[in-house]
């Protein structure tokens, strides 16, 4: 059996979506004899009519209907092929991976790659959600871009956009001794109740407990299981601002207020970066993306 050719589809469904064999070949810009006889080919080929003749226009068979989204799809993907091979040519990346630190705020970064989507349809973005992000995961290769706060400076190996801050908040259930606290709560004070703790999913570098207060604590490595957990009841913990605000606006959770947090008078502001490796190139879709997320980020801005 000859194979079928591309052309033999793109005529067929040229014809199909079009309604005519003379509408066809204008569109193509061929003699209405040549687009007669790709069809007939392409019926001989398969052994199947795609057009009845018989009516003033030709309209599928039901062998034409079945087949005709198989040809669409086939057409789809050979233009799309052409797309992503163009772009790798021009050093477009064919994918992007990034990480993002569940300390940060997802309503940018979202925004961002609806933006980024417009720009660069041939790019494909996978996200990686991580608790405590490292640099690790820019030096092992896992992500191309991280998103992340900057709990230590990251030092001249990295290249970083700055992209804001996210404010910590202390909280606990209305129920939970430490809420009923009108004053300024003191360590000690702190220190006599369970508190929650957010642990690394990947082992890193750093092996300190950086917010611990407590001497009782739990870990978890999932920032919504943490919050869950204080709503319930089970302990006190400290959450970014965005996680937290409108449960304490409703009343879900009451903000504490320490007078000391790891030798500062308040809770830290985290300082947020957007970040990759200096030795290794961004592509334009990649550098892109960092540039637009540093410029778009505003601290405490919700998308609707």
């Amino acid at each position: 059996m000859a194979e079928i050719t591309l052309d033999q589809l793109k005529v067929f469904v040229c014809i199909a979506e079009l309604g005519s064999f003379a509408a066809a070949a204008r569109h193509l810009n061929r003699a209405q004899s040549a687009i007669t006889y790709a069809v007939q080919k392409l019926e001989q080929q398969t052994g199947l009519l795609l057009f009845d003749r018989d009516m003033y226009r030709p309209t599928l068979t039901r062998a034409g209907h079945l087949l005709l989204p198989y040809a669409q799809k086939v057409l789809g993907d050979v233009s799309e092929y052409w797309r992503k091979a163009a772009g790798i040519s021009r050093g477009l990346e064919a994918s992007i991976t990034i990480a993002i630190s569940q300390f940060v705020s997802p309503d940018p970064i979202i925004e961002t790659l609806v933006a980024f989507q417009g720009q660069f349809p041939t790019v494909r973005v996978e996200l990686i959600t991580q608790t405590i992000q490292r640099a690790e995961v820019l030096d092992n290769g896992s992500a191309d871009i991280a998103i992340m706060p900057e709990f230590v400076p990251l030092g001249s190996s990295y290249m970083r956009y700055s992209c804001g801050t996210e404010r910590m908040v202390a909280v606990a259930a209305p129920r939970h001794p430490l809420a009923s606290q009108k004053t300024a709560l003191h360590p000690t004070e702190m220190q006599q109740h369970l508190q929650i703790m957010i642990s690394g999913r990947v082992e890193g570098r750093d092996k300190r407990n950086y917010a611990l207060q407590a001497p009782d604590f739990w870990k978890t490595d999932d920032m919504d299981m943490k919050k869950r957990m204080i709503l319930r009841g089970a302990g006190w913990g400290a959450l970014p601002e965005y996680m937290v605000r409108a449960d304490i606006d409703a009343g879900r959770l009451v903000e504490l207020s320490p007078v000391e947090w790891d030798g500062l008078d308040q809770l830290p502001e985290l300082k947020i970066v957007v970040a990759y490796c200096r030795d290794k190139v961004l592509g334009p879709a990649g550098l892109w993306f960092a540039k637009a997320l540093s410029g778009l980020w505003r601290p405490g801005k919700s998308i609707d």
